[in-house]
């Protein structure tokens, strides 16, 4: 029995410039104007701490972000953390046709990566943490759902595996 297993998360690197260039951008001007700059027992100083719990919150939820795919004889499992709590399955023979293909988020989905559900019907689902390719599913109750990969060459072998049977 061949399985492909692939558990991917955001670059840190891309999180953290998402929240610290925001931050650096708001506290850079109050250190220049140096009498504005918040003390401990004024309002903007207490506004600073709550501004700096509410981005280290997010930042822990950004980090925590994490899309596993797996694929076996059986079907296939997928989960979006923390949008699915539990893995979500897709037995093959709710699967109508399946497929590697290039993933252009900008165009179909309106981003890069993340959890988007489209409004169109014949855009369906995606789920994308990154990359530039995605295994496409088409089900037999008319669902689309796009996982983004990384690892191409493991899941064109096992497509190509299942497809086969």
């Amino acid at each position: 029995m061949k399985v492909f297993v692939e558990e991917q998360r955001f670059k840190k690197w891309i999180i953290a410039s998402l929240i610290i260039l925001p931050l650096v951008g708001g506290i850079i001007p109050l250190i220049l104007v140096e009498n504005d700059f918040p003390t401990f027992n004024s309002e903007g100083f207490w506004g600073l701490v709550i501004l700096s719990i509410i981005v280290l919150l997010v930042l822990m939820l950004l980090l925590s972000i994490k899309l596993s795919t797996k694929i076996n004889e059986q079907g296939i499992y997928y989960q979006y953390f923390p949008i699915h709590l539990t893995q979500k399955f897709i037995s093959w023979q709710a699967i109508e046709s399946y497929y590697l293909t290039k993933n252009y988020p900008f165009n179909k989905f309106g981003g890069y990566g993340g959890y988007k559900v489209s409004l169109f019907k014949n855009k369906g689902t995606t789920m994308n943490v990154g990359g530039k390719y995605g295994i496409q599913l088409i089900l037999k109750n008319g669902k689309k759902i796009l996982l983004g990969t990384q690892n191409t060459t493991g899941a064109e072998n096992i497509l190509k595996t299942y497809k086969q049977n």
